[in-house]
């Protein structure tokens, strides 16, 4: 029988070389990326296995960037706890506050390539996919047994497979598809399966599009979301990891899959949708929710503040201003994006418009600052999750949609169809 790209990839890296949906295997990892969980929950736990040393100091990236800078004195003391491990055991590669979100910089910094096994203290660390790596994320148990022997345990999850063909309409962006994707399936439609993205639609998405989908799978329940190697990605890592060997991991032919879906966006063309409060996979055509009325408009995360999602926000926003009623927050998702995003006009566009522009971090999408909602506010966001609280207090409202979308929609002041705006 023919394996998946879940089956090859974690099967490469055990000690017998092979791996099938359902096995219980013990992988070697390629690399680790942890944020604040570091200082808050996992330093406790390797000093309670009494581990002194890391297993190698080369393949952990460490990053403050969920309160970047400090918003208060404890998230102050847990960066301070992450620099201090960082000093103590060498740790080559580190983000402080003034560097970006994670699942942007770890690609940016050319640390991930095609057939790593790379895990994330953070769910959305699936986001790794759109390079044809097995990423996933693990809570901190897992997180520091792999600091202290570079190996973990998994359950080699069973495949689904969606094919996707066509292109995109104008102002439809993959924050769509992936959104539309999951509401079919439902919030567990696909709980610890490896979701496959394949077809010509994929192979012709940019690098920002891909990590948008992979980064989203998780909100089906997946426990990966995987692409084989396209030219974006073979150009990327051309750019950002020249001398680097890597190969592309591709399913065989015969690979076993629990279903297929296969997806023709000539035949059946998806309109821009908006995920209604308090699901992700709550998905709705934006003409079945235009009108609701805005307190916020947030364009960043690790889903969707890369330079791509900025260049749209900026093509609508340029000329005009934002609704006076509301205020608007943009977040680029790293230092060098917004480095990008200001040589190219588009931070000047925003503030024009009357946007508040900050620096890279996560920030408003988990809630911790710099947006944070009131009781009863409603907010039009780029992020990945809506869940109940999520941006602030338990009784705002968060509507997830495209940069586009959330662009139209600030300008407005109510949630619209970014096609009537251009």
């Amino acid at each position: 029988m023919g394996k998946t790209l879940a089956e090859k990839i974690l099967g490469s890296h055990t000690k017998k070389g092979d791996a099938t949906a359902g096995e219980i295997v013990e992988a070697t990892v390629d690399f680790l990326m942890v944020h604040e969980v570091l200082g808050s929950r996992i330093i406790p736990i390797l000093e309670e296995m009494g581990v002194e040393k890391v297993w190698d100091p080369e393949r952990i990236l460490v990053v403050n960037d969920h309160w970047a800078p400090a918003k208060d004195s404890m998230s102050a003391e847990i960066h301070q706890r992450n620099r201090q491990f960082v000093a103590k055991h060498s740790i080559k590669h580190f983000c402080d506050v003034n560097c970006g979100i994670c699942h942007q910089v770890l690609p940016e910094m050319g640390l991930v390539k095609p057939g790593d096994l790379v895990i994330g203290s953070d769910s959305h660390s699936t986001s790794y996919g759109a390079f044809n790596a097995f990423s996933t994320g693990l809570a901190a148990t897992d997180s520091a047994l792999i600091i202290a022997t570079g190996k973990c345990w998994f359950r080699v999850p069973e495949s689904l497979r969606i094919n996707i063909s066509g292109d995109l309409p104008d102002m439809v962006m993959s924050k769509d598809l992936i959104l539309k994707i999951v509401t079919d399936l439902g919030p567990d439609g696909a709980n610890y399966k490896s979701i496959e993205f394949h077809g010509p639609t994929m192979d012709s998405m940019s690098i920002e599009s891909r990590m948008t989908v992979a980064n989203m799978s998780v909100e089906a329940g997946a426990k990966s979301g995987l692409m084989t190697v396209n030219d974006a990605v073979r150009m990327w890592m051309a750019t950002r990891a020249p001398g680097v060997k890597w190969k592309e991991v591709v399913p065989d032919d015969d690979a076993k899959y629990v279903e297929q879906i296969d997806i023709d966006l000539q035949k059946e063309p998806i309109d821009p949708i908006v995920a209604v409060p308090h699901s992700p996979s709550n998905g709705k055509p934006v003409s079945e929710v235009e009108g609701v009325e805005l307190d916020q408009a947030f364009i960043g995360s690790c889903t969707n503040g890369r330079l791509e999602d900025l260049e749209i926000a900026a093509r609508i926003l340029k000329g005009k201003q934002v609704n006076p009623g509301l205020r608007m927050i943009i977040t680029p998702a790293s230092r060098e994006t917004y480095l990008q995003a200001l040589r190219l006009g588009y931070i000047e566009t925003f503030i024009q418009a009357g946007a508040i522009v900050t620096n890279s971090t996560c920030g408003a999408c988990v809630g911790g600052h710099l947006g944070v909602l009131g009781s009863g506010e409603v907010c039009i966001s780029s992020t990945n999750r809506n869940f109940r609280g999520r941006m602030g207090h338990p009784e705002s409202l968060v509507y997830l949609a495209s940069p586009a979308t959330v662009a139209a929609s600030a300008l407005k002041g109510v949630i619209t169809d970014p096609r009537s705006v251009r």
